[in-house]
């Protein structure tokens, strides 16, 4: 029995790799009691109203919850391909990843764009995205010194892990491009445009074609 852990009207639990947490989040998602989920690289935990429900009945359902949640690969989940300008100004360590990686800055981006990802959760900021490679890359760490500000879209590369960033903030990720999609829009049905356990692949565009995707989602953003 996975042991369950409560904290006022927070229950969590640690599970055994990122697939369980993929399933499990999936498998509560689906029950309005709970008010929010949070799913991490190795547990998950949910909020629930102790007015509506008891710790002991919320530690019941979500036990249910657990045991019949389905492994993550038969979860129905719409891969997305993501567009990457990574022309030096947009990705100012594109270069030194490169270097990191023992390859040159042409042979980094084929390579970079051709990788599969997974969402492995949302957090940091909203729509703010951490992702994984199942291939076996070379973990290159942070930059020695964050800086004080990363542009929104940012794509951050530390390894097999990626991180996409939803707005300007601070940041310690190596920078090796950037998207023109907006990763979290308040007015979208669905606000972030990322899902936990979503595949994701990356497509190389010029500098005028996102300049021109970026010019377009302003034009539809004003005129929503």
């Amino acid at each position: 029995m996975i042991p369950i852990h409560a904290c006022d009207d927070w229950l969590s639990c640690r599970l055994d790799d990122l697939d369980a947490v993929h399933a499990a989040s999936a498998a509560v998602r689906g029950e309005s009691v709970w008010q929010e989920v949070v799913s991490g690289l190795d547990n998950i935990a949910v909020k629930f109203d102790p007015a509506l429900i008891s710790p002991q009945e919320a530690t019941n359902l979500l036990r249910k919850h657990l045991r019949s949640r389905k492994i993550a690969s038969d979860m129905q989940t719409t891969p997305i391909t993501i567009p990457v300008c990574y022309d030096a100004d947009l990705a100012p360590d594109r270069d030194w990843i490169a270097e990191k990686m023992g390859l040159s800055p042409t042979a980094l981006i084929e390579w970079h764009s051709g990788l599969q990802f997974r969402v492995t959760m949302l957090g940091f900021m909203p729509g703010f995205a951490y992702l994984i490679c199942r291939e076996n890359i070379l973990n290159i760490g942070r930059l020695p010194n964050p800086r004080q500000k990363v542009s929104a879209g940012s794509i951050g590369f530390i390894g097999d892990q990626s991180c996409i960033y939803s707005f300007d903030s601070p940041g310690g990720w190596p920078i090796i491009g950037r998207t023109p999609f907006r990763l979290f829009e308040p007015e979208r049905s669905k606000p972030a445009l990322l899902s936990v356990n979503q595949s994701v692949a990356f497509r190389t565009i010029t500098r005028d074609e996102f300049d021109n995707l970026t010019e377009d989602i302003n034009i539809k953003e004003k005129d929503a």
